[in-house]
């Protein structure tokens, strides 16, 4: 059996995952239109961590435009633009119900932004 070359196996891998996650546009690092989204995803019964499941960015027109793993303290954090509203969702997380929570717009200057997340159990 003849087998492919690494970098093409990667490259048939990565065109998936492109199309999964759409790009975000963001400004660049330090500006002011930029804000670190950061919050702790928990159960809404024992008011313990969710991890390992992904949060997801929806910009206003309900577009996915980013996606980012939640940690085993059930932590996570992404930058985001600021002055736009937004939504975050957490889907399909076995054992719960899907959470969608909007967000306002963020002043222009905000370094950063809490979001907690609690999701309610099935």
């Amino acid at each position: 059996m003849r087998h492919l070359p690494i970098w093409v196996s990667l490259f048939l891998l990565a065109g998936p995952l492109r199309a999964q996650h759409p790009h975000l546009d963001l400004p660049p690092m330090g500006s002011a239109k930029r804000v670190q989204l950061v919050g702790q995803v928990t159960d809404s019964l024992s008011g313990k961590p969710v991890y390992d499941c992904l949060v997801g960015y929806y910009d206003r027109e309900g577009q996915r435009r980013s996606i980012t793993p939640v940690n085993s303290d059930g932590r996570y954090a992404m930058f985001i633009p600021a002055t736009e509203p937004f939504e975050l969702r957490v889907e399909r997380e076995n054992g719960y119900v899907e959470m969608h929570r909007k967000g306002p717009a963020i002043p222009l200057g905000t370094p950063q932004y809490r979001m907690d997340l609690v999701l309610r159990p099935k």
